[in-house]
């Protein structure tokens, strides 16, 4: 049972040092975003060359259904075009950049022309509102077209796909598109001074949740509830601990008790052999007997 308790214990520290360990970076993490936020307000926030970000808009959601017309079909002669069937994958170009399309309905007209299917089109990069995305400091002569990047739009920080590149005196530019827009994104091309980084990972739905953390409320709440916790946890682990101590002295008070009795007892057993012993060790009188009375 003591075994037991002491396992159980352990695991619950163990537990416990992890979750502080844990708050404790995201905390440090989140006071270094806020604070580069308000040296800088104009720049997004980094912090050891990543950029975290939440997702507001669903611009790069691959949850979204496109119209394709036929003649946008690359790669297919008219006979594969006209075998075309739910569940095929056909591929177009936006810009410099090629699109896999999966079909989900095939809607022919009369003339090709006018014939159209609806395609969704998953990527492995997708972004998705709620998202906590993390862009990475790049080179803009590293950036290629497909890679998914972020870069300031006024005051704003807008993340979509390159599909295309624009080198023009000495300077690079990106053409840039969402991947659930239906156009490339309008006005001048991304200037290589606007990038911020280029996309790496994403941690679903993280990033309304971040963002809450960066509320008042929600500092609040963030600190003050591992604070609270681990009170808690250190007020419980005292209180096993004293009982435990408790629980240990009343076990040494009885064996102290019983060493006690067992040493008076042999103490009074030392005492009677001893008078034993001297009743036995005693000489025996003789009886005294008077001289006969002469005459």
């Amino acid at each position: 049972m003591n075994n037991h308790s002491s396992v159980l214990n352990k695991i619950v520290s163990a537990i416990g040092l992890i979750l502080c360990v844990v708050f404790g970076l995201m905390l440090i993490f989140n006071l270094l975003i806020i604070a580069k936020g308000l040296i800088q307000p104009d720049v997004p926030p980094s912090v050891f060359g990543l950029t975290p970000m939440v997702v507001k808009s669903g611009s790069m959601s691959s949850d979204v259904q496109h119209k394709l017309m036929r003649t946008e079909i690359i790669d297919m002669t008219d006979e594969q075009l006209d075998a075309i069937k739910v569940g095929d994958v056909v591929y177009s170009m936006v810009g410099d950049y090629k699109l896999e399309n999966h079909i989900v309905s095939v809607n022919n007209m009369d003339d090709d022309e006018s014939s159209f299917y609806l395609v969704e089109r998953p990527a492995a990069d997708h972004i998705e509102v709620g998202d906590l995305i993390f862009s990475k400091k790049t080179d803009a002569g590293d950036v290629k077209v497909g890679d998914v990047i972020s870069f300031m739009e006024n005051k704003s920080v807008v993340t979509h796909r390159v599909i295309g590149i624009k080198d023009e005196n000495g300077s690079r530019s990106f053409v840039t598109k969402g991947d659930a827009n239906n156009g490339e994104d309008v006005g001048d091309p991304v200037p290589e001074s606007a990038l911020v980084g280029v996309y790496k990972a994403r941690v679903p739905m993280l990033g309304d949740f971040i963002y809450f953390l960066q509320k008042p409320l929600g500092m609040a709440i963030f600190i003050g509830v591992p604070v609270l916790a681990f009170i808690i946890f250190d007020i419980i682990r005292r209180s096993r601990s004293g009982k435990k101590d408790d629980d240990k002295k009343k076990e040494l008070e009885k064996e102290l008790e019983r060493l006690r009795a067992l040493a008076k007892e042999q103490e009074a057993r030392l005492n009677a052999e001893k008078t034993n012993s001297d009743v036995s060790a005693q000489p025996i009188e003789s009886e005294k007997v008077d001289p006969p009375v002469q005459s």
